[in-house]
């Protein structure tokens, strides 16, 4: 089989973007292969992969103080996009308005695709760390206090 070309590799990730905008469990793995692995990097904020059904079940619970998210490639970049091991390169940003305060992330997202192109078999998220380090706490301790409610 040959491998995808580079327009099928870079459709699926734009859906795979698509779907996670809807931000419910089930829409940000509508793409992922069965076996998906989400990773988030760098190896500092200390986060475990993470399976489809573990990624699913992390949205659901944020989902109490972050019920929206809109994530898009940055304007000045076009993603990088390797046929051959069928990886795509996205240079993101989000916004959210939370129940804390108004969260706007940065993002590297490095998606394997499979031997189709069709679907995402392996999420590489590199986050900025500084930001993050800051905010999840907050976003936590919100979701704490929900669960208590």
């Amino acid at each position: 089989m040959s491998p995808p070309s580079r327009e099928q590799l870079l459709q699926t990730a734009k859906l795979f973007i698509e779907a996670f905008n809807e931000f419910t469990p089930e829409s940000v793995i509508r793409y992922c292969s069965p076996t998906c692995r989400h990773r988030i990097a760098p190896d500092t904020l200390k986060s475990a992969p993470q399976s489809n059904a573990e990624y699913a079940e992390l949205i659901a619970t944020m989902n109490t103080v972050m019920p929206a998210i809109h994530l898009r490639i940055v304007d000045e970049g076009e993603p990088i996009v390797d046929e051959v091991t069928r990886k795509a390169v996205l240079h993101l940003k989000s916004r959210s308005e939370t129940a804390v305060d108004l969260y706007e992330n940065e993002y590297v997202w490095i998606l394997t695709m499979s031997e189709d192109g069709k679907s995402v078999d392996d999420v590489l998220e590199f986050v900025d760390s500084l930001y993050t380090s800051e905010e999840v706490p907050k976003l936590r301790k919100a979701i704490e206090e929900m669960a208590k409610k």
